[in-house]
């Protein structure tokens, strides 16, 4: 009984001891509350000379980061290609990743398969921690050289491409 009380008086002590320390840091103290995630859009055209573009094809970039010292942090890229349009399509996009100095760290090509109005397709990568991300506009073999619409092979790309990133989106054409 008496070892119960003694237990009970430690928790009570050191719940007591932790306590003004959680109510000092969740109120308004010196610590800045983390930034956002602020999500960037990009809305980007087949060059000029395309006169009959197609529209409704989406691709969202996603980085998550997982804990760990900064050599050794998780980092998954995620890139969603939606079809929202009334054609089939398929076509891949260049994609590079900088960092806070903006040099280069990861390059992906990702395929969006072929896509049907109203289907997607989602594609899993490993990276390291990004600030930027530049979707190359100068392809010559993806977006926007090339891509096929409803079967047929299409150059330059008539694809008006929309483009979501939880990175700073920086255009580089």
């Amino acid at each position: 009984m008496r070892r119960k009380a003694v237990l009970v008086m430690i928790s009570a002590l050191s719940l007591a001891a932790l306590a003004p320390a959680a109510t000092a840091s969740s109120g308004s103290g010196d610590k800045e509350a983390p930034p956002a995630i602020a999500i960037q859009q990009a809305r980007l055209q087949p060059p000029a000379i395309v006169t009959d573009r197609v529209e409704g094809l989406k691709i969202t970039v996603t980085q998550v980061m997982y804990p760990g010292v900064p050599d050794r942090a998780a980092c998954r890229f995620v890139v969603r290609s939606v079809n929202s349009g009334s054609a089939t399509i398929s076509t891949y996009a260049l994609m590079r990743t900088l960092d806070r100095e903006k040099s280069e760290l990861n390059t992906w090509m990702v395929p969006t398969g072929a896509l049907a109005p109203g289907q997607a397709s989602e594609r899993l990568y490993s990276c390291k921690t990004a600030q930027y991300l530049v979707l190359d506009q100068e392809s010559l073999g993806g977006w926007p050289g090339r891509c096929i619409v409803n079967g047929e092979e299409r150059a330059p790309c008539p694809l008006t491409l929309a483009l979501e990133a939880n990175l700073n989106i920086v255009s580089k054409q």
